[in-house]
């Protein structure tokens, strides 16, 4: 049995290339963080490609850049958004503490 060229190219859509820059990417930006547990690592690492994975296309459109950019735009795209991650869970963490002051009932 022949492997079709187009699937060994692409996974679920996306193409393999970009999906390796994309992780790349994250896991890059993964030692300048110190301050996350190994956990919010892997799941700031997962998260990184699948938002670096889906933004690349869509940066390539809406700014014209042509298509053999897109694996520089999604490692770029992995390293911005694997730093987002853990500013995230400092403002959850910080939100957690956060006491809203109690309105008085209409009656």
């Amino acid at each position: 049995m022949a492997l079709d060229p187009q699937t060994i190219e692409n996974i679920a859509g996306i193409k393999v290339a970009t999906l390796v820059a994309s992780f790349i990417g994250a896991a890059a930006s993964l030692s300048y963080a110190k301050e996350m547990t190994r956990g919010q690592a892997v799941a700031a690492v997962f998260t990184g490609t699948a938002v670096a994975v889906f933004a690349a296309p869509l940066a390539l459109h809406y700014l014209n850049l042509p298509d053999v950019l897109e694996r520089g735009v999604a490692f770029f795209a992995g390293l911005v958004a694997m730093r987002a991650v853990p500013a995230l869970l400092a403002i959850v963490d910080r939100s957690r503490s956060i006491r809203l002051p109690s309105l008085p009932d209409k009656e």
